[in-house]
């Protein structure tokens, strides 16, 4: 899915956007996904973690997925923080604005991890 991602190894890839002075996206969303398929998703508009996969929703009991939707929520209220205080300290508080971070974490064949913001 990825050109620098070698077939010896599996990436978690975590995608956060938020996004602001637009009615057409959520406020917030974020999505796991492992080699580039989407695991898991949550959005601003249900602030629910929800498996995009069934071995995931298989894999985790509710509690695990309870953990991850605060987890989301946390996240959730520091991007949209985030997006204000740049548009502020940028004095670009109207229009559309998006703000995106992408953290992944690789692991190879042999068992060596590479991390990324």
């Amino acid at each position: 899915c990825f050109s620098w991602v070698s077939p010896d190894s599996n990436v978690f890839t975590v995608m956060y956007l938020a996004t602001s002075g637009t009615t057409d996206l959520p406020e917030y969303v974020g999505v796991g996904m492992i080699n580039g398929v989407p695991v898991a998703y949550y959005d601003s508009g249900t602030h629910q973690i929800v498996s995009r996969q069934q071995w995931m929703t298989d894999s985790f009991d509710a509690e695990y997925w309870e953990y991850l939707t605060n987890r989301g929520n946390k996240h959730c209220a520091i991007a949209k923080e985030n997006l204000k205080v740049i548009m502020k300290n940028t004095n670009q508080t109207s229009g559309i604005h998006i703000f995106q971070w992408i953290r992944t974490v690789e692991v190879t064949e042999n068992g060596s991890i590479k991390r990324s913001m």
